[in-house]
């Protein structure tokens, strides 16, 4: 284990290979193993989930048990707890998902807002913004499916498709 900074893994019992740099990063980690967290308060509350790499500050700050997430920005994954197998690049990205799984976001504030929502694909900035539980969406684009809160199954490509979409399922749109 190397650990950098004020308090950074703190509470490590039996982790291994874990590399935390920054104030309290990995600072609860006691049997969670290849974690890297680099950022202040970076991962502080993981205790045994593995796997994961966050880079930002407070990037997946709050996660417990959730393994083989990837958070590259401030504030992504900030909130997520036991949700595994996502991948959050940019600014507050995938910040509010708490359980949700095996979710992408590409740009800042893609995914910002989802809790539990799975298996969608964000790529622009504010992509799938603000879904919370839609589940098996691809939106890519810039503020593609934005609006989304519960919709599920759609697909929207180009810049602003689908963007007031916010509960509709199994729609395509493409320009």
């Amino acid at each position: 284990n190397t650990a950098i900074g004020e308090l950074s893994l703190n509470l490590n019992t039996t982790g291994y290979s874990n590399t935390a740099t920054g104030r309290w990063s990995l600072y609860h980690n006691t049997t969670g193993y290849q974690n890297t967290a680099m950022g202040n308060s970076s991962t502080v509350s993981n205790t045994t989930g593995y796997s994961n790499t966050a880079i930002g500050d407070e990037s997946l700050q709050n996660n417990t048990t959730g393994f083989q997430n990837t958070s590259n920005g401030n504030y992504s994954l900030q909130h997520n707890t036991t949700g595994y197998q996502n991948t959050a690049n940019g600014y507050s990205s995938l910040q509010n998902n708490t359980t949700g799984y095996t979710n992408t976001a590409n740009g800042d504030v893609s995914l910002q807002n989802n809790t539990t929502g799975f298996q969608n694909t964000a790529i622009g900035d504010s992509s799938l913004r603000y879904n919370t539980t839609g589940y098996s969406n691809v939106a890519v684009g810039g503020a593609s499916l934005s609006a989304n809160t519960t919709g599920y199954t759609n697909t929207a490509n180009g810049f602003g498709s689908l963007s007031s979409n916010t509960t509709g399922y199994q729609n395509t749109a493409s320009g």
